[in-house]
């Protein structure tokens, strides 16, 4: 290694295991210098939906139905009639138990 070898990134001193031609001190430096120069042209422009209110709350739900498609398994269905993701019947009856407040 050459002597007064710094990281390219933090400029602190390279420890004296790293390799002659090494420019950073760990992986993480040698990823975060290379992301500093080379940008993800896909984080560059976020889209977003229009129509979409983030932040209004979901209808409660009131009731545990069997689904259609698959036998065993159920869903929660919505005060305003839309109807939850899919799983077991254990976990629908703890996710109604849990928004009635047990």
């Amino acid at each position: 290694m050459a002597k007064n070898a710094i990281c390219h990134q933090c400029g602190k001193p390279l420890p004296p295991t790293t390799r002659r031609h090494a420019r950073f001190c760990s992986p993480a430096h040698r990823r975060a210098a290379y992301r500093a120069h080379n940008p993800d042209p896909r984080r560059a422009c976020a889209r977003f939906l229009a129509d979409v209110d983030a932040k209004k709350p979901a209808a409660p739900y009131v009731a545990i139905m069997r689904d259609e498609r698959f036998p065993g398994m159920y869903r929660l269905k919505r005060a305003d009639g839309t109807q939850s993701d899919i799983g077991n019947l254990t976990r629908a009856k703890d996710a109604l138990a849990a928004m009635r407040g047990r």
